[in-house]
């Protein structure tokens, strides 16, 4: 099973998916009121669980795991464990930014912990798209889901990163992006984007324009 799409409990709409639509081998999990998304948006949960502290808990089944409300890991991490041990290796997480921004910057810890566990995940919705690399090159089209005027940032996140960036408006050539200044911000694809991250883990962020 390859790819694990995540519903966490923001709420998510059709314009949030950026054209995501579910594959024959997808597994989807709802986490605590993501199963609502999940179940609304036409993606009926293959797994859905949480402590259940912000919905209604489900009808029991093999299904539904639950978990005390007073727990170390976030519910989002517990359905990313769920994915990891079935054997997903790119992840989509719905509903994981915006409201509370702890939320979000736990989210944001979270796709680092999959790219330590030898997995791939990204956050999106209608306004932002994220990931994030560790010595390795992506590559991103101009209007890659968010359109052509969105804004590409670059972000050293768990250490500091060498960074080289070309097809961009401000290109670096291995360049130290350190964990605490901001250089990497708003900046354009010109064509197709090339971002090579050495030595340490990059987040890599499109957000849409104001």
């Amino acid at each position: 099973m390859g790819r694990c799409i995540l519903f966490c409990g923001r709420p998510v709409e059709h314009a949030d998916l950026l054209g995501l639509t579910r594959q024959p081998d997808d597994f989807i999990i709802g986490a605590d009121a993501g199963y609502l998304n999940a179940q609304r948006l036409g993606f009926p949960p293959d797994l859905i669980l949480g402590d259940f502290d912000s919905a209604p808990m489900p009808e029991p089944g093999p299904f539904l795991e639950v978990y005390p409300s007073q727990k170390d890991q976030t519910d989002c991490i517990l359905g990313v464990d769920a994915g990891l041990e079935r054997g997903c290796t790119r992840f989509i997480i719905l509903g994981g930014m915006g409201g509370r921004l702890d939320h979000t910057i736990a989210n944001i810890q979270t796709l680092g912990y999959l790219i330590d566990h030898g997995a791939r995940g990204e956050l999106r919705d209608r306004d932002c798209w994220a990931s994030v690399i560790r010595n390795e090159t992506i590559t991103l089209p101009k209007g890659a889901w968010l359109g052509e005027d969105a804004y590409l940032s670059l972000f050293a996140v768990g250490g500091n990163c060498r960074v080289t960036e070309t097809g961009v408006e401000y290109p670096l050539t291995n360049h130290l992006l350190t964990g605490f200044y901001p250089l990497g911000v708003s900046n354009h694809i010109l064509d197709t984007a090339k971002i090579t991250a050495r030595g340490g883990t990059l987040l890599v962020m499109l957000c849409r324009g104001a």
